[in-house]
């Protein structure tokens, strides 16, 4: 079942295939939580951070362990990969939310399941037995949620068979937690519950399950997609250890080896003094990518969810260090299907009508291995040529903003808030209509995210909504910086800062890195002057603008604690995530068609490769990277075609970019550059 924007999905990497969550499911949880919320006598130990007060331990203890239900290292993509915070959104108020674009990896504790069971250690019998009771009660709320439904069942029964014994449930409530603890590892689970729950038994089992499903899901990967590159199970191990930055092979994953470890050391040793982390990566999701292109895309799920565990297990024996950033393929390319290869086909090289001495030399490309010859219709679709397409017209969306902001790619979460914004807008409108009292909101809001986000597309956008609402008189946009509102001397700031504010006036000001304004360990920076003006000037003119402040996560957030006036003045905050891989190739194919230009399947796998793997550096430019890409891209066209006659270039010569084309920019633009800001 959809809600009024489309079907939600929740998508586990371990699972075949993404979730479309009912409605019906969630309502039916969150009953369960509210009944809880509204029972006096359920267990509510101590306030717990980012929940309301009186939050019960069960709300709590549902939100810890949605995700892990999913897998002991869940890798969740999709609107609803914070399924904790979707389910516990009447208790949860954390001001940030994820899901659309991006994906979430969580790491659990061996002893997971037992965090109510731990947290009322303290309490008396009857208390430790209520948490015992609402462990199992919440772990059965996800029995039906097919991507949490194994795992669940298995811990239901667990909790069930200690529950029906008596001397056990004895135990749970008078023993310390350490010997419950050791029951778990070792006694209570079943065969088959420890198949579904294998890091309960401790890291030792954990990491044995790891490189198990990792050797034999890399193994029927291979034999399906057969890939150079890839190498076998010793050669994938020694390109993890050292893409995490080990240099030799870690003595808990030796014993679990035995002689097979040797194996690894040798491949250690072959590949140590040539390898690149970033090209290995690369590599592996356009393998991954071919892979599901061949119907394999179960396989190369499973091996990605393989690779994840293995990687955090070699991150984990960096003891005493922080953990490096996972290295892992980039997820992203694969949780969605790519076009079929039918779609995208390899077209021959253009013909050229010239002299063969006044050709440049050209490199042979051998042909791509094929395991079954295809039938000749279907070759002839495969190697067919791009259809030459009209270069597209803009689309006017002057009158439109709506129909524009549905048009953009990704964004899924930002769309929905924006939404709700307008709704919100139409309502008090007709309330005020009927005579009714309105409530009205202050408009004013905080974008965080990284860099080429749309946070400024989605500005001008707002701008132009509320204008065609009558909330805005004029609906322009003034994007400034802490250039344009912090003055050099004493006395300059206010007045920079106040004409700003009156140029805005009916519109949007849109203030970029906000956290400028307020350097850290400077408490006699102008900036300060120029935020406190903002306020005031907010407050005297509280429906004729509204103000966006942008920026960083990490550092908007201290912005937001620099002054006490900010948080009450800023009641909306909008997350704009990364660009998954697969979004950044669409925009990519989007402004290439723009510009004019044709392209191959081929192309668009040789962008892949230099798109950088998830998770990505903080000043990665996203759309920017893409817009420079494809400025190289045509200028690398131009540079090929520059030794060709020009009278001999055809239509298709000029608008078709090649793979060879396709690089990763060497330059930017100035602004580009000047957007490169440090943060996280």
């Amino acid at each position: 079942m959809a809600d009024d924007f489309g079907p939600r999905v929740l998508d586990a990497l371990g699972a075949d295939q993404p979730w479309e969550v009912p409605e019906d499911w969630l309502a039916g949880v969150r009953d369960r939580l509210r009944a809880w919320g509204d029972d006096p006598g359920t267990l509510r130990p101590v306030a717990f951070p980012e929940f309301v007060d009186g939050t019960p331990a069960a709300v709590w203890f549902t939100h810890q362990i949605a995700p892990l239900l999913t897998g002991w290292i869940p890798v969740l993509h999709g609107e609803y990969a914070d399924i904790s915070a979707v389910l516990t959104r009447d208790f949860y108020r954390s001001p940030v939310r994820y899901g659309g674009a991006g994906h979430l990896i969580r790491v659990a504790d061996a002893d997971w399941p037992l965090q109510l069971v731990s947290g009322a250690r303290g309490f008396r019998e009857d208390a430790r037995r209520q948490a015992l009771q609402l462990s199992r009660d919440v772990v059965s709320l996800f029995v039906d949620a097919p991507p949490m439904a194994t795992r669940a069942r298995a811990l239901t029964s667990a909790f069930d068979r200690v529950l029906w014994d008596r001397e056990l449930t004895r135990m749970h409530t008078a023993a310390d937690y350490e010997t419950i603890a050791q029951f778990w590892r070792t006694a209570v689970l079943s065969d088959d519950e420890r198949l579904a729950l294998p890091e309960l038994a401790g890291t030792a089992s954990a990491l044995y399950y790891s490189l198990s499903t990792l050797r034999d899901t890399h193994a029927k990967l291979v034999t399906e997609v057969p890939d150079d590159e890839a190498g076998d199970f010793a050669q994938l191990l020694a390109r993890m250890i050292l893409a995490t930055g080990l240099h030799g092979l870690p003595p808990a994953v030796g014993q679990i080896l035995g002689g097979a470890g040797w194996d690894v050391v040798n491949a250690l040793a072959d590949l140590k003094a040539g390898f690149d982390a970033h090209t290995w990566l690369a590599a592996n999701t356009v393998w991954l990518a071919r892979a599901v292109r061949r119907d394999q895309q179960g396989l190369a799920r499973s091996w990605a969810a393989a690779a994840t565990r293995v990687s955090v297990h070699l991150a984990d024996v960096l003891a005493g260090a922080p953990w490096p950033e996972l290295q892992v393929p980039d997820l992203n390319a694969f949780l969605r299907d790519p076009r079929p290869v039918s779609s995208t086909p390899n077209p021959p090289a253009p013909v050229r009508e010239a002299e063969p001495e006044q050709q440049p030399p050209v490199e042979p490309v051998p042909e791509p291995v094929v395991e079954v010859e295809p039938e000749p219709a279907q070759a002839a679709e495969i190697r067919a040529e791009p259809v030459m397409l009209a270069v597209p017209e803009p689309v006017d969306y002057t009158d439109n903003p709506m129909a524009e902001l549905d048009a953009l790619i990704g964004l899924d979460s930002i769309k929905d808030a924006v939404r709700r914004m307008v709704a919100e807008v139409k309502t008090n409108l007709r309330r005020k209509e009927l005579g009714l009292p309105s409530h009205e909101r202050a408009r004013h809001m905080v974008f965080v995210g990284k860099p080429g986000t749309a946070k400024t597309t989605i500005a001008r956008l707002l701008s132009r909504v509320y204008k065609q609402l009558g909330v805005l008189e004029k609906g322009h946009v003034v994007e400034v910086d802490r250039s344009d509102l912090v003055g050099s001397s004493v006395g300059t700031t206010a007045p920079l800062t106040a004409a700003k504010f009156r140029e805005a006036l009916g519109g949007v000001l849109f203030v970029d890195e906000a956290y400028t304004l307020v350097p850290e360990n400077s408490p006699g920076d102008f900036g300060l002057e120029a935020v406190a003006t903002i306020l005031k000037l907010m407050e005297d003119h509280r429906d004729e603008c509204i103000v966006i402040v942008a920026g960083y996560h990490r550092e908007m957030q201290r912005f937001m604690e620099s002054n006490t006036g900010l948080a009450s003045r800023f009641p909306k905050l909008l997350s704009f995530s990364e660009y998954d891989t697969n979004q950044l190739v669409a925009i990519f194919e989007l402004q290439a068609r723009l510009n004019g230009m044709i392209y191959s399947g081929d192309v668009l796998d040789a962008l892949r490769a230099v798109i950088p793997p998830a998770p990505r550096a903080h000043n990665f430019g996203n759309g920017r990277f893409i817009r420079n890409v494809l400025e190289e891209a045509i200028s690398n066209q131009a540079t090929r075609l520059s030794a060709y006659d020009p009278d001999s270039l055809t239509e298709r010569d000029l608008r078709e970019l090649l793979p060879q084309d396709i690089k990763p920019p060497t330059s930017m633009r100035a602004e580009d550059y000047l957007f490169q800001k440090p943060g996280t």
